[in-house]
Order: C-alpha cells, then structure tokens, then sequence
C-alpha cells in the first residue's frame, strides 16, 4: 500500500508540489539506490508538471550521514538538500 510504483499504485502525475529531491547512496546494501532511481525515473516519465532532482553519493552506503555526519560526503549531501530547500 505504500509503494508508488506497485501495480494500481495512484498516477505520479499526480504528485502534490511543484518540487522533489530524491538521494541516494550507491553502495546501498539494502537496494534503496536501485529503488531511488527507479522511483526518480518514474515520476520523470508520468507527466508530472514539477521539477524532481537526483542526487547520488556514488561511493556511500546506507544512512552514511548518519554514521560520521561530519564526512565531506555527509556535509555535501546536507549542502544539496539545503541548497534545494532554499530555491
């Protein structure tokens, strides 16, 4: 029920907003880098009117702000989505 690309899952065109970010680690050991991708395509390719971003931090995993927060990569992530916030 909460997964936007199942089957009868609502039309993405559909989205409310007019902006998204989607992010991304792409070491992901749990396949949310796979699925954040698919989702970033999908709603590319529905028709929805806002402007949808991707940002990946190709040589991360899972969360990986989160374990050392003051890494180059933690603090380049914290600049996109607040750099995205401010436009």
């Amino acid at each position: 029920m909460l997964n936007p690309l199942a089957s009868g899952a609502p039309s993405l065109a559909t989205l409310g907003g007019s902006r998204l970010l989607i992010t991304a680690a792409g070491k992901d050991h749990l396949f949310f880098r796979d699925r954040s991708e698919r989702y970033y395509e999908a709603v590319k390719e529905s028709g929805w009117k806002g402007e949808v971003e991707f940002f990946e931090e190709k040589d991360e995993d899972h969360v990986y702000y989160m374990y050392d927060p003051n890494s180059e990569n933690s603090k380049r992530l914290i600049k996109v989505v607040v750099d995205f916030l401010r436009r």
